[in-house]
């Protein structure tokens, strides 16, 4: 009986372990395909911070060139390596806290070799959330 309890509190907690890993999904992708431009310096770095008091029940869907790269949950960041050029960055909220504001806000950069861009998603206003940099 012993023997039978042991088996059954060790199966508990590989499935315990399993459901937490498989919650957690992979976080961000990196934009770049091309390594030799990688290794020769030709990125830039893109970073977005969570703001803090974003909220609890929402994560924050990062958009680059309309494409999802990255799902912040609570005190995420995304920090990959972003290819030179014109790029539009955006956000949305999961589950969308105000539907009827459908479109995100975007921020437009043009990414040179080298540079770091660095943004907070946060509550620029009531009813959106949005990029700004730092």
């Amino acid at each position: 009986m012993k023997t039978l309890t042991n088996i059954f509190s060790r199966l508990i907690l590989v499935a315990s372990v399993c459901a937490f890993a498989a919650g957690n999904s992979i976080k961000a992708q990196e934009i770049i395909t091309n390594s030799s431009r990688a290794d020769s310096g030709e990125i830039a770095r893109l970073i977005v911070n969570r703001a803090a008091n974003f909220g609890v029940n929402e994560s924050v869907d990062l958009l680059v060139d309309g494409k999802t790269v990255a799902v912040l949950g609570y005190n995420d960041s995304y920090d990959a390596p972003l290819s030179v050029g014109k790029h539009v960055l955006s956000i949305r909220t999961n589950p969308a806290a105000y539907p009827q504001a459908q479109q995100p806000k975007t921020v437009a950069i043009t990414a040179e070799p080298g540079k770091t861009y660095t943004f907070t998603a946060v509550w620029p206003d009531t009813e959106r959330a949005g990029l700004v940099a730092n």
